[in-house]
């Protein structure tokens, strides 16, 4: 259907008559509708890119900033995407029919921003393939995958980038004189980075279970956390270290054709040389896999999910298991798909799910149902009336089982 049959049925549609499923076909169309105009507008920044650079014309940011009406930023934004998409005429053509979102193309443009022109070109050699990789994925899981695949472009090694990382890590303190707010801002070499965000996480936990904090967004109690924590004067008592990582036996232990990275908790890669180090200086918390790849079951016996449940849990899935939900595994709690008390669920590791709060409510509150195959952990999740939200299956296990494939 073309982008002008989409806009008139949008405008036939009388919205305060309209069936849930007449709703979700206008959000398609406008959604369609949307990628075609962000198509377009990338096509004529990069004609007034070109103009600007023939003719002296005004350059694209500027154009954008002052015709388009918009901040400096989004222009920017908007013109950093027309660049990418320029040498990237197949993710265009899926934006104009509304396979992929802008963010896909943020993503993309955000990532090849990062490159060397060797590298850009590389990855841009197959970017058909790229880009129905994001026509299949949520656009943070297209970020994960892009920057895997890039990963495993390189040939640098894993431990010199480590390093290097260490070299660039900087913190930056200011006062805005507007606002007489201080302001911090910096990059921390990975290690760092998670080492102070269990410490800021713990903190904040600690913090919300007092009266003073409870209506506070988290973000403003994790500005107290911090300062606590530089300050001394933190209400938590010092937490054990514990970093846990995912990684493969095969990489561990340097056989052949195997990756070259494991990740962190969140999901950041992390290089296979810092794992083996960190395995000499911490306790190891082994998840054995089955034949399949799955983590088999550690424990039955008690309501809550156990410690070794949870990292078994985190062996299988980054991110809340609902469809394309972002919220860290981090940031989630442990459902049971089979209720404890109505259905004498056991807690066993084949019943249980990471669920961020908004979801947790949505099944319980909302009276979301959530249908689990325990043998490929494919989740269904359903409205009330019954109508299919999602159905997804955890992203780290589907990777390890295509890599698993690929290697056979």
């Amino acid at each position: 259907m073309s982008p002008v049959d989409r806009l008139r049925r949008l405008h036939a549609l009388g919205i305060d008559a309209a069936s849930s499923r007449e709703v979700a076909s206008a959000l398609r169309d406008i959604t369609s509708r949307r990628g075609w105009s962000a198509a377009k507008e990338a096509e004529r920044a990069r004609r007034q890119h070109e103009l600007a650079e023939a003719e002296g014309a005004a350059p694209a940011v500027d154009a954008l900033h002052r015709g388009g009406r918009r901040s400096r930023r989004d222009a920017q934004r908007t013109a950093e995407r027309a660049a990418a998409l320029a040498d990237a005429p197949a993710m265009t053509s899926l934006l104009e029919a509304g396979r992929v979102s802008t963010e896909h193309a943020d993503v993309l443009a955000s990532e090849l921003g990062k490159l060397e022109a060797t590298e850009r070109a590389t990855l841009l050699d197959d970017e058909r393939s790229v880009a129905m990789t994001a026509a299949g994925l949520s656009p943070e899981r297209f970020r994960r995958d892009l920057q895997r695949t890039i990963r495993e472009q390189r040939d640098d090694d894993g431990l010199e980038r480590s390093e290097q990382q260490r070299d660039e890590a900087q913190i930056t303190l200011r006062l805005d004189e507007a606002s007489g707010m201080g302001e911090i801002r910096g990059q921390l070499h990975p290690d760092d980075y998670q080492r102070m965000q269990r410490r800021v996480d713990a903190e904040v936990r600690a913090l919300q279970q007092l009266p003073a904090h409870r209506n506070r967004t988290r973000a403003q109690v994790a500005a107290t956390a911090l300062v606590n924590l530089v300050c001394g004067a933190r209400s938590t008592a010092r937490p054990r270290p514990e970093l846990s990582i995912t990684v493969g036996l095969a990489e561990l232990t340097g056989a052949d054709r195997a990756a070259r990275f494991g990740e962190y908790a969140d999901g950041s890669p992390v290089p296979v040389e810092t794992i083996r180090r960190h395995a000499c200086e911490a306790d190891i918390i082994p998840v054995v896999l089955g034949g399949d790849s799955m983590p088999l079951d550690v424990g039955r016996a008690r309501r809550l999910a156990t410690r070794a449940q949870r990292h078994a849990l985190r062996s299988m899935y980054r991110t809340c298991a609902v469809g394309d939900c972002a919220a860290s595994f981090e940031r989630c709690e442990v459902h049971h798909t089979l209720e404890w008390s109505a259905h004498h669920g056991e807690t066993d590791l084949a019943h249980l799910v990471p669920l961020c709060s908004y979801h947790h409510h949505r099944v319980h509150e909302g009276r979301w149902q959530l249908d689990l195959d325990t043998a490929s952990r494919q989740l269904t999740v359903r409205y009330p009336d019954g109508t299919i939200q999602s159905t997804s299956v955890p992203d780290l296990l589907a990777e390890r089982r295509s890599n698993d494939h690929r290697v056979a």
